[in-house]
């Protein structure tokens, strides 16, 4: 089983990359972007288990993410 996990900062969290990337965008004449987001993902496959999506939830929250600045999301592919 395969799940994708999403992380992206919380709302409100300065992310000084995506600004520099909004602002070169504009720079290249595109005006009508209104928003501009980075995060990353990750893919985990790990054998079937019946408690599997909370393995991937704690792995998620204590390692891949830093819960204190950023969220994350749990996709089953």
């Amino acid at each position: 089983m395969i799940y994708r996990v999403y992380i992206n900062y919380k709302k409100g969290i300065l992310d000084p990359e995506s600004e520099a990337i909004k602002k070169t965008i504009s720079n290249m004449g595109f005006k009508s972007l209104k928003n501009l987001s980075k995060g990353k993902f990750f893919d985990i496959e790990i054998s079937e288990k019946k408690n599997g999506l909370k393995e991937i939830e704690k792995i998620s929250k204590d390692l891949l993410s830093n819960p204190v600045i950023e969220n994350f999301k749990i996709i089953k592919k």
